[in-house]
Parts: structure tokens; sequence; C-alpha cells
């Protein structure tokens, strides 16, 4: 009688595809914390990958990351309606340009470094075009 009471409360089992959304949500969101510490690895975009992986795999779990004091706006502007605030176009410009500066620093002003400067002016024009908060 009372194996059958236990077997009545256990939780459904995971998916392998499940597992493996929550896997690639875990590595992405891990990544992305670490870059708030290692200068020039980016946070917000592994943030983004691991909600939307999450979101596949473990939805409360997404739930938990949108609601996060810290990178919870930024990442619900981004998810709903690709919005931008103006401190965080300014914040990915000065990244941006940095690291730019860095290559041209180390590599020297040559044809990869000038063809890598104009993609990067191209991401940011992209960028700055995005919308931001009302």
């Amino acid at each position: 009688m009372q194996r059958a009471g236990r077997l009545a409360t256990r939780r459904p089992a995971v998916s392998a595809r499940a597992i493996a959304w929550r896997a690639l949500g875990s590595i992405s969101v891990a990544v992305g914390v670490i870059g708030v510490f290692v200068p020039l690895l980016p946070t917000t975009v592994f943030l983004l990958i691991g909600a939307w992986a999450w979101g596949k795999g473990a939805p409360q779990w997404r739930a938990r990351l949108l609601l996060h004091p810290k990178w919870g706006e930024p990442l619900r502007l981004w998810l709903n309606g690709r919005r931008l605030t103006r401190k965080s176009k300014w914040s990915a410009t000065l990244g941006i340009a940095l690291s730019w500066g860095v290559s041209v620093a180390v590599l020297g002003l040559q044809a990869s470094t000038i063809a890598v400067g104009v993609g990067l002016s191209l991401l940011l024009t992209w960028l700055w075009a995005r919308p931001e908060p009302r």
C-alpha cells in the first residue's frame, strides 16, 4: 500500500530532448555569468541563448532568469520587442571599440583588422537602430 503512494508522488520523467535543452541553457548561462568577470567575454548574448534554451527545456528556469534583479529587465526588453536601453547601446559600443582597438594594437592595421572593423561598424549600426524602451 505504501509503495503505491510513493509511485503517485514521483515526478514525471524528463525527456532526453529536455535534458539537452537544459544543458545548453545551463552552459550558456554559466558562460554569461563568467563574462561578467572576464573582460571582453560577452554576457548578454549567452544569457539570451540560455533563456531561449531553457524556454524549450525548463520554462520555470527561464522564468527565474527573466525575473533576476540585475539581468531580468534587459533580457525581457530584448525578448519583448528587441529593445535596448541607451546605456546598453553605449556599453556595447565601448566594449566593441575596445576589443577592436586591442586587435589593432596587437596585430597592427592590416586587411584583416580593417575587415573586422568594418564588420563591427555594421554591427554597431544595426545595434543603434534597435528601438529603446518607452
